[in-house]
């Protein structure tokens, strides 16, 4: 699944004025989010969100990624598993 985020704040045209593409571009400002997470969060249609993301795109405005790859080294390597060491007591004290 594709994941987007904003480069740069673009000018709107009238068109795209509303609050909910404010709210798109504040989103996309901070991290990568999904279509799915942008229609949830902003209220738009999946349609006029198609339409939105392509004019950012048609701007080189807009960064795309693949969805599958983790954000961060920690993401990658799950939570903290690897942080016990080999022979560390558990809690029935072996």
């Amino acid at each position: 699944m594709k994941e987007y985020r904003l480069l740069a704040w673009p000018e709107l045209t009238s068109e795209f004025q509303r609050t909910a593409h404010r709210r798109v571009l504040s989103d996309l400002s901070l991290r990568y989010m999904t279509s799915a997470q942008l229609i949830e969060v902003s209220g738009l249609k999946k349609g006029e969100l198609k339409v939105f993301l392509s004019m950012l795109d048609a701007r080189g405005l807009l960064d795309e990624r693949d969805g599958t790859a983790p954000d961060s080294f920690l993401d990658s390597i799950g939570k903290l598993g690897w942080f016990r060491r080999p022979g560390a007591p558990t809690h029935d004290g072996r």
